[in-house]
């Protein structure tokens, strides 16, 4: 996607990212698989949520993002601005459910706390739950030792299928920092810049595969065992894209 210029409240809309999203789900549903798993490795990004596009200050935060070499753009999946880059990595689950509405709650549940599973096998301290002044903050983010958030998550239903997604910081944190701090800002928002934690601030020496292979591992072992609610039979589709 190209960096927007012009106005800088011209950002890509909300309903061409949703549009996408659910084509995704109903590709899911076609299928014979239960669901498919995909990691993604993402450029800069600052993923403004639709509270944020509503704000005074949003021009100024799509220009301030931009000035930090981060694209903006609006999601359908999430509350307030996440900003990541290469050194995260976004996990999509995309499943096959009669009835989405149901279970809601659970399946993000279960989620926080497989990736909890699998971080702590890495060595982390890795707990549910959001911490004091962390960015978009969430019942079900993923933190450090209660004090720093490694891990956002996001839910988005459609007819018969759901997409869990979650986007893992694995290392560095600091441009990251900058940058929300300074968006949040201009959005009338504030946020601790101490909460912007990465895996490797925890865990010294952990690469990005190997947080891909644990939580990896994690899913396969634990989703299953849920039942039919949370994920109908056993077959995942890994996708891992480093570029």
């Amino acid at each position: 996607m190209t960096l927007l210029v012009g106005d800088p409240a011209q950002v890509p809309s909300i309903e061409d990212r949703t549009s996408a999203t659910v084509s995704r789900l109903a590709a899911v549903v076609a299928d014979d698989a239960s669901g498919r798993l995909e990691w993604h490795r993402p450029g800069p990004s600052a993923a403004f949520g639709r509270l944020d596009a509503l704000a005074p200050g949003f021009a100024r935060a799509v220009e301030t993002v931009r000035g930090h070499g981060f694209e903006p753009f609006i999601r359908p999946v999430g509350g307030r601005l996440a900003a990541y880059h290469d050194g995260a990595v976004v996990l999509d689950l995309l499943l096959r459910c009669d009835d989405p509405r149901a279970g809601t709650t659970a399946r993000f549940r279960t989620l926080a706390n497989v990736l909890c599973m699998g971080l702590r096998r890495l060595g982390a301290d890795a707990r549910t739950g959001a911490v004091p002044g962390e960015y978009c903050p969430g019942t079900w983010s993923v933190n450090a030792r209660g004090a720093t958030k490694l891990v956002g998550t996001g839910q988005r239903l459609a007819r018969d299928a759901v997409l869990l997604t979650a986007v893992v910081v694995v290392s560095d944190a600091g441009p990251l920092r900058e940058v929300m701090s300074s968006a949040y800002a201009d959005i009338g928002l504030s946020i601790d810049p101490r909460t912007v934690g990465s895996v490797v601030d925890e865990v010294p020496g952990v690469t990005l595969s190997d947080v891909v292979d644990v939580l990896g591992e994690a899913l396969a072992e634990s989703l299953p065992l849920d039942g039919p609610d949370l994920v109908s039979g056993r077959t995942f589709v890994e996708r891992w894209d480093p570029h």
